[in-house]
């Protein structure tokens, strides 16, 4: 849905459900496909070159995420408070909205890509198998590297979903993958002039490209080419914006950091089962990714669609716009699924080169096993990133962040670790395959839990003012 703002505001507020409900989520859906083509592509020539560069990329991926989750977590507040304020009709508030979390954003990606430099030589020597350990650690301090330009891309994501603009990320995100997509081989392999960097050359892709996308997102905030436009002024930081932001945001970071740590455990978990065993879940990862696609659609039209209407205090509208996305969203996610399971083992002998990879038989039986159990929860999981992001796009991300960190920290790797190893005697030792049945579980558990929540109505608060004077920090 590009057209104006206001016609964009009248049909979130006042339209039919289902049909903005589309609308507003087949450019999410086909910009989340265009960032799994950047996990497909390095994948699919990553796994051109050894076992090990196919698991250095996942290996590393749960410190990534922690750097991600603090990004995207403060970028919530963005999505929230802009969303609200355009469904209450405050533009002028929206924009000023925009700018504090733009400049935050900068600001705490330049911290934590020192940070992270610094840290993940440490943490990777804790949850690396020894022959991935070099290969993850320079794919993550590349990565670190360029998160100014990843935090820019995010807030500029966030800031136009509020708006209810989802096409114009989504036409950017398209540039970024071409360029990878050429890019990859490229410096992967070592194709002509290009020396050949293998797992170092798929993290300098995605840099690259990254920061492409960024630049143009800059460009289109700070020249009106979108419906926010921002100034110097905007971006410097003011107290109360700053405040709020951290409210709204800090415990969707705190969410997003929390579930990154879990999976630093689940991937520490699983690679103790081996190089099979963390390939496998690797490659199924990115097989599950795909199904993904459709949740990450609805669960972000959700967002700004509830936001708006809590934000115009149309709290029953927002209530039937979360009930109709559960529903059309199940359908989809159900089918779907059911085309991944029953297409599961080519799929994933498809990202494996069988004369460079060893044991490719083993990798490709465990991961098909690994999409047969887990894909039973992909629904689920769906459900609950709806409940997720109508608690999120409301700013009632407290609540969120509770769900979430049970879901990974408690859920997850309590099913997992029971399931997998003989804990006490009692646990049931299943090896690896106790791992994909607890990630099952705690899939379809969080869910029944979340659903409560949301039938307690708490959710349907504003957490806006109607009038916020702001102050700049250096006044105090």
């Amino acid at each position: 849905m590009r057209g104006s703002k206001e016609e964009r505001r009248e049909k979130i507020l006042n339209g039919k459900i289902i049909p903005t409900l589309l609308s507003l989520a087949w450019p999410v859906v086909l910009g989340s496909m265009l960032q799994t083509a950047y996990n497909l592509a390095d994948t699919f020539w990553l796994g051109r070159v050894s076992t090990e560069a196919v698991a250095a990329p996942i290996t590393a991926f749960p410190l990534v995420m922690v750097l991600n989750a603090l990004g995207m977590g403060l970028a919530t507040a963005g999505i929230s408070l802009v969303s609200q304020h355009t469904g209450s009709g405050g533009d002028e508030r929206a924009n000023e909205a925009a700018g504090q979390v733009f400049g935050l954003l900068f600001v705490i990606s330049a911290v934590g890509a020192v940070i992270g430099l610094l840290v993940s030589g440490p943490v990777m020597k804790v949850i690396a198998d020894p022959d991935v350990y070099p290969l993850a650690l320079t794919y993550v301090r590349i990565i670190f590297a360029g998160a100014p330009l990843m935090f820019t891309f995010i807030a500029f994501r966030f800031i136009l979903r509020g708006t209810g603009d989802m096409k114009t990320p989504m036409y950017i995100r398209g540039v970024g993958v071409v360029l990878n997509v050429i890019l990859d081989p490229l410096l992967i392999l070592g194709i002509g002039p290009f020396p050949q960097m293998g797992v170092a050359g798929a993290a300098i892709a995605t840099v690259s490209t990254r920061g492409v996308a960024a630049v143009i997102g800059g460009y289109m905030l700070f020249t009106g080419k979108v419906d926010i436009k921002l100034s110097l002024r905007d971006i410097k930081l003011r107290l109360r914006w700053v405040k709020k932001i951290f409210d709204i945001g800090l415990p969707a970071s705190v969410a997003r950091v929390g579930s990154s740590l879990g999976f630093v455990g689940l991937i520490a978990m699983i690679s103790s089962f081996g190089t099979v065993a963390i390939s496998s879940y690797g490659v199924g990862q990115r097989v599950i990714q795909m199904i993904n696609l459709g949740i990450w659609g609805f669960a972000g039209s959700a967002t700004t669609m509830v936001g708006q209407n809590v934000g115009a205090q149309q709290q029953s509208r927002a209530e039937q716009i979360v009930h109709k996305t559960l529903m059309v969203s199940g359908v989809i996610m159900v089918t779907i699924a059911i085309v991944i399971y029953l297409i599961r083992e080519p799929m994933v002998a498809f990202f494996l080169d069988e004369s460079e990879v060893e044991q490719f038989g083993a990798v490709v039986s465990e991961a098909s096993r690994f999409i047969s159990i887990f894909v039973i929860s992909i629904p689920f999981f769906g459900w609950f990133r709806i409940f997720d992001s109508t608690y999120r796009g409301t700013g009632h991300t407290k609540a969120a962040m509770s769900f979430s960190l049970t879901r990974i920290l408690v859920l997850r790797l309590g099913f997992s670790y029971f399931i997998a190893f003989p804990v006490f005697g009692i646990g049931l030792n299943l090896g690896i395959v106790g791992v994909w049945i607890g990630m099952t579980l705690s899939n379809i558990t969080i869910t029944g839990l979340s659903y409560l929540y949301f039938r307690t109505g708490r959710w349907k608060e504003r957490t806006i003012e109607e009038k916020d004077e702001v102050e700049d920090i250096s006044t105090g």
